[in-house]
């Protein structure tokens, strides 16, 4: 028969066993204690981000960054990720002050047909696409231009397509103030394409004309020019008849 265990080994035995369940308590408890402390630490620098990012970035310079939104990441190495907000649709100032609808000034590309000015059957001069000033100011207008040089009846034309929605058509005309020749005096008229007058004015340099013409059921307009009257014109002693601003509205 073997011999009984002795009292005191047992005893001792169960005292290691106690004492290796306490040791794993109190790792496990440190162990989430220290955790718990990271975590509120990261919490902290959340908070501090979000409601003072100045100061933050004062304290830990460049490792941080920093931008204003509500959302934030932290982590324990203390870096804040944040997520820049969608940008909203901006808005034109010039589409505030003007409206979709605004007239847009035709230039000399919008033109279906075209003839120069010059004397029937003789050269003729295109029209061009140029900025003007009139008689008595400095004030710059964008224009369409044609250069006379010929003495006589000269005549020019230009034409446009009549948008759908259009019911009026307006301009200013008139004689480019930079023109060596003064003494021109000059007929612009809006006819259809039956050669029916819808508008006319006559200019000369000293005096320009505002001219508006109903196109309401009118497809295509012709804008002529005719020289009523000059003096001296030549090659060197020119004038420029300009339609100022035309647009459809």
């Amino acid at each position: 028969m073997s011999a009984p265990a002795k009292p005191g080994k047992a005893q001792d035995d169960q005292g290691d066993k106690e004492q290796r369940n306490a040791r794993k308590i109190a790792w496990i408890s440190g162990i989430l204690t220290f955790a718990g402390t990271l975590i509120t630490a990261g919490s902290a620098v959340a908070v501090a981000v979000i409601t003072s990012p100045d100061a933050v970035r004062d304290v830990v310079g460049d490792r941080i960054a920093v931008t204003h939104t509500a959302t934030a990441t932290a982590t324990v190495t203390a870096t804040v990720t944040v997520s820049p907000p969608a940008p909203s649709p901006q808005v034109s100032a010039t589409d505030v002050a003007t409206g979709a609808s605004a007239a847009t000034s035709l230039t000399r590309r919008d033109a279906v047909d075209v003839e120069g000015c010059g004397p029937p059957g003789g050269f003729t001069n295109d029209w061009l696409d140029r900025s003007v000033a009139l008689a008595g100011s400095d004030e710059q207008f964008n224009a369409i231009t044609c250069r006379v040089e010929k003495p006589g009846a000269v005549t020019g034309y230009i034409d446009y397509v009549v948008p759908q929605s259009a019911t009026t058509f307006t301009a200013k005309v008139g004689i480019d103030r930079a023109s060596p020749n003064t003494s021109a005096r000059v007929r612009f008229s809006v006819v259809d394409l039956a050669d029916n007058v819808l508008a006319q004015q006559v200019a000369t340099y000293t005096n320009a004309a505002s001219i508006t013409a109903r196109v309401s059921g009118v497809p295509r307009i012709r804008l002529k020019m005719t020289v009523v009257k000059s003096s001296g014109v030549s090659g060197s002693n020119f004038f420029r008849s300009a339609w100022i601003n035309p647009a459809f509205s």
